[in-house]
């Protein structure tokens, strides 16, 4: 199957999908890769990740990324946006939107976002990848669960199949989660992956390819064997699309 995934930032789809990426062939379509002003202030995230300079640190992950596709044997298409922590204006989508309906037009399955986690570029790459899915002529798309987004407090027991703990209520914080990224449940039909053996390790080298961005995500190699349950499994959901112009047909 030819699958075309829109991620916000370098490594969101390959942690997020790694399994339906695997598979290869896959087209992984970044929109907010832009390199930052040279000589502007480090980044807050990029402060975090023991970064001195967001320009050497964008290049950096960059070069992260075309190790990741290969790792996936994908496909990775920069569109050269913003990122959030770079701009200080709302971006203009609209020519990103146009190039991912040129992408999206030849693929089998669309996988977006869901923006699970409230980052404002989630929210926008979705949207964006949801027009140009639209556009493209596709009747469904499938949302992963941002990752490792959706673990912030662990997989919720209708994911893991068993009850989750007395006082920490997963499933009660994704919903919550999904409310605020403005999708409906009812509208959607839950995809869980359990993660085989292989699937584990390929994920795990896939991870440490983002070798800048693993211990900030709490992904590095402590954190995965301290919590093996991190990569158990890979959540996504199939939602339906309405055709332009047909009154129902609304971007949430």
């Amino acid at each position: 199957m030819n699958i075309a995934a829109v991620s916000p930032h370098l490594d969101d789809a390959a942690l997020s999908a790694s399994v339906a990426l695997g598979v290869g062939g896959a087209t992984v379509v970044t929109v907010f890769t832009a390199l930052p002003a040279a000589g502007i202030p480090v980044s807050w995230w990029d402060r975090l990740t023991g970064a001195t300079d967001s320009l050497d640190r964008q290049r950096e992950r960059l070069a992260e990324d075309t190790v990741a596709m290969g790792l996936l044997s994908a496909t990775g298409v920069h569109l050269d946006e913003p990122e959030a922590l770079y701009r200080d204006d709302e971006p203009d989508l609209d020519g990103a939107v146009q190039r991912m309906t040129e992408l999206l037009a030849s693929a089998d399955e669309v996988w977006l976002p869901s923006a699970i986690g409230g980052h404002r570029d989630h929210l926008l790459a979705r949207q964006a990848g949801l027009r140009a899915a639209v556009a493209a002529g596709h009747s469904r798309v499938m949302l992963y669960a941002d990752f490792p987004y959706v673990i912030a407090y662990g997989w919720p027991s209708w994911v893991a199949g068993r009850p989750g703990g007395s006082y920490l209520d997963a499933a009660f914080w994704l919903a919550d989660q999904m409310a605020s990224a403005r999708l409906d449940p009812a509208a959607l039909t839950p995809v869980i992956t359990r993660l085989t053996a292989e699937q584990r390790a390929a994920k795990a080298e896939i991870i440490a390819a983002y070798r800048t961005q693993a211990p900030a995500l709490r992904l590095g190699p402590a954190d995965l064997a301290a919590d093996p349950s991190k990569l158990d499994y890979e959540l996504a959901w199939q939602m339906p699309l309405t055709p332009p112009g047909d009154p129902a047909a609304a971007v949430p």
